[in-house]
């Protein structure tokens, strides 16, 4: 993929999108990180009340972003599907072991091979709304510290969003560079699923992580972070600091 330059004159800032069931709040020690080397952070909070509504929080913060300069869009597990619809105006994209879904693909139709019969049994699903069996954190954090796995679980949130069976007809990682990180150690979802959509973006990283490296690998996933908005400025001719 050939990038054309980009025009903002700001500089890089980065918007961080969670999955399902959490919130902005699990990108708490990544943005601390960000911070300590000059990089500004905006935290997507998703209604979760259905994809539309993802959509259109992802759209205003990537908007709202751009506004001031170059965007790095970094988004986890199901955030990439909001993300690959609506974050039209982001200059970059990074997928943590996210849906990546692909032009003509139903992305409902993957989700038997995408997540592991291991996640699967943790899920509950009652009057439309998703919510997760108390078991699930040793799959969702199986290498995260104990004391973060327990305030994790004590801040899911039930889910109403789907995923759609229309494929999705543009999407924007098709556009902008995309990098891939692959946690290698997760439970939720399939890794080989994870190395395959891997295989569509610009570059693949691996991390040895569970499914939320947020908590079990921050350091390793800021750097990436960094190293991308480090891209971004190269790209737009900023010097950064």
């Amino acid at each position: 993929m050939t990038a054309e330059p980009l025009c903002q004159s700001g500089e890089p800032s980065v918007v961080l999108v969670h999955g399902a069931n959490h919130d902005g709040w699990c990108w708490t020690i990544v943005v601390g990180l960000l911070e300590n080397v000059g990089i500004r952070s905006h935290v997507v909070d998703l209604p979760l009340s259905s994809l539309e509504s993802d959509c259109r929080a992802v759209a205003v913060a990537v908007d709202r972003a751009a506004s001031e300069g170059p965007v790095l869009v970094v988004t986890h597990s199901y955030g990439g599907l909001p993300v690959s619809i609506a974050a039209e105006r982001a200059d970059a994209l990074i997928y943590v072991a996210a849906r990546m879904p692909l032009r003509g693909q139903s992305p409902a139709e993957r989700t038997s091979s995408w997540n592991t019969p291991e996640f699967t049994n943790c899920v509950r699903r009652e009057d439309g709304v998703m919510t997760l069996a108390s078991h699930a954190d040793g799959v969702l954090y199986n290498t995260t510290p104990r004391s973060l796995r327990d305030l994790a679980r004590a801040r899911w949130r039930p889910m109403r969003s789907g995923v759609p069976v229309q494929p999705v007809a543009n999407p924007v990682w098709e556009h902008v560079p995309t990098v891939y990180v692959v946690c290698t150690a997760d439970r939720a979802v399939d890794v080989a699923a994870q190395r395959e959509a891997a295989t569509h973006a610009d570059e693949m990283i691996e991390l040895d992580c569970d499914h939320s490296p947020f908590f079990s690998a921050p350091s390793q996933l800021a750097a990436v972070v960094e190293f991308e908005v480090a891209a971004m400025r190269s790209r737009t001719g900023l010097s950064g600091g």
